[in-house]
């Protein structure tokens, strides 16, 4: 990150507010790209969550498939969504009826059946 620039280029006042634009669209880019990352972790940590339970021997196609589709629930069930794109609403009440209160106690029904 501490990289030197040669900022000899700039002589003028249009060159300054030229190379303004440029790092303004540049740090866009880097903050769209970070959004999408953000989007992914609830995600991944489900992922990461459900193969630590899940035995080795209950490993498969089926299994992967479900995970990867929780894995994907998650991520738009905790998603802001974008200006101009449509959620559902039945997800955002979901989300705000207390999902993880949901999560919680079908985790603890799981691991205390008998």
């Amino acid at each position: 990150m501490n990289k030197r620039t040669d900022w000899s280029n700039i002589d003028s006042l249009a060159d300054l507010q030229r190379e303004q634009r440029r790092l303004r669209a540049c740090i866009q880019v880097q903050e769209k790209d970070l959004r999408q990352r953000v989007k992914q972790v609830p995600g991944e940590l489900f992922q990461a969550g459900a193969n630590a339970i899940v035995p080795g021997f209950l490993a498969g196609k089926i299994t992967s498939s479900a995970i990867g589709l929780g894995k994907n629930l998650v991520m738009k069930l905790f998603s802001k969504k974008e200006e101009g794109e449509n959620g559902s609403p039945l997800l955002g009440a979901a989300g705000k009826m207390g999902l993880f209160t949901l999560l919680k106690v079908g985790f603890n029904a799981f691991m205390h059946r008998k």
